[in-house]
């Protein structure tokens, strides 16, 4: 059955015209066809304009660079945002080693006068190298040693780092420390200054007559005990007093190391 393709009215089998529109009827062609024509016609316009659409979006998205070549702009702008992370990630670590872990030839200067004047063996301690810091009771020589310049220097504080620095010895502390300044790269780039020293060894003469064994005590350390290789590897400058017992025997001494890697005797004799 035809349809009327303007108003949908049913038509008759040869009629040339809707009776009720007027509309023109084609031949050979039922207008049920010609409205599903339409509406395909009208869908598949839809797709197109919606395809269009997306395609137009994706292209925004995309700048061509000098050679024609397309690149996603949110990866770019990603990639810049890495660049900046790393370049503020080196720069920060790069001040933070300037500023934190070099230390100058100055700063050393510095921080040696700062700690006399405080009398912080802890930060005196800290301008050596890591492996005079490690070394056993080394926090009670340095502790010992900055009150001793302190206390008896003849030159003026304000200058004490740089007395040392420049490999000179302090005026009218009670021994002549012996300090080395020394360097090391850091990062291939920078040098940083530490101090250095020798280790004293202490050997025990026993004259007491007593042929008992030897203990010796550190009294500055809560009395601990100190053992034979301890003595023997050696001490850090300072002062150090000892309780040695040798048998019933018991006496205090001292010993005042003061980094030049002399061994130092010290002898036990009785008071008879």
């Amino acid at each position: 059955m035809k349809h009327c393709t303007n108003c949908g009215y049913e038509l008759e089998a040869g009629v040339q015209f809707c009776p009720n529109c007027g509309q023109v009827v084609r031949r050979n062609e039922q207008p049920d066809e010609v409205s599903t024509r339409e509406r395909t016609g009208e869908s598949a316009s839809r797709h197109l304009k919606t395809d269009q659409r997306v395609q137009n979006a994706e292209q925004t998205s995309r700048i061509p660079d000098n050679d024609g070549n397309v690149a996603q702009q949110p990866a770019r702008n990603n990639g810049i945002i890495v660049i900046i992370i790393v370049v503020a990630l080196l720069l920060g670590g790069f001040f933070f080693v300037k500023n934190r872990v070099v230390v100058s030839r100055d700063q050393l200067a510095a921080n040696i006068t700062k700690a006399v004047q405080k009398k912080d063996g802890k930060l005196f301690l800290k301008q050596f190298s890591k492996d005079d810091q490690e070394l056993k009771f080394s926090s009670v020589g340095a502790k010992s040693v900055v009150r001793d310049m302190h206390n008896h220097s003849r030159d003026s504080l304000s200058e004490v780092g740089r007395i040392i620095v420049d490999g000179q010895r302090v005026a009218g502390a009670h021994a002549k420390y012996h300090f080395t300044v020394e360097s090391k790269q850091v990062l291939g780039i920078f040098t940083s200054y530490y101090l250095t020293t020798r280790r004293t060894p202490i050997r025990v003469l026993d004259y007491t007559g007593s042929d008992g064994p030897v203990t010796v005590k550190l009294e500055d350390a809560d009395n601990q005990r100190i053992s034979k290789q301890q003595l023997s590897s050696g001490f850090f400058p300072g002062k150090y007093n000892l309780k040695v017992r040798s048998g019933d025997t018991q006496d205090d001494y001292w010993i005042w190391p003061n980094g030049d890697g002399e061994t130092i005797d010290l002898t036990l004799t009785s008071d008879d």
